[in-house]
């Protein structure tokens, strides 16, 4: 494939993060900077559900993360992202994390 590469610039704790997540991925930091694009653009059947205002962009689902939003600002209880995506990526494997507990943060 012939492709024209870009230079662009970042700051070093990002550039450290994305060559950390390319490592643990074992591909180029590149192809993390377009799957992180990709992630953008939602599936069809879940843009239709936006469109529509449905799922989790139903009124009552948005009404429901302002209500857990509010509720975390006021009692900073909670987990850390690392945390639970650690917990989330174990699952349905030998060595499957408990739920991280909610604490003050």
């Amino acid at each position: 494939m012939n492709m024209k590469m870009r230079s662009i610039e970042v700051d070093a704790a990002t550039a450290k993060i994305l060559k950390a997540r390319a490592a643990k991925r074992g591909t180029s930091v590149a192809e993390i900077v377009a799957d992180l694009l990709k992630s953008e653009e939602l599936p069809k059947d879940l843009a239709e559900m936006k469109r529509k205002g449905q799922g989790p962009w139903s009124p009552s689902a948005l009404a429901e993360d302002a209500r857990l939003y509010e509720a975390f600002k006021r009692t900073r209880m909670g987990v850390p992202w690392d945390e639970v995506r650690q917990w989330v990526e174990s699952w349905g494997t030998a060595d499957e994390l408990p739920m991280p507990k909610p604490r003050k943060l």
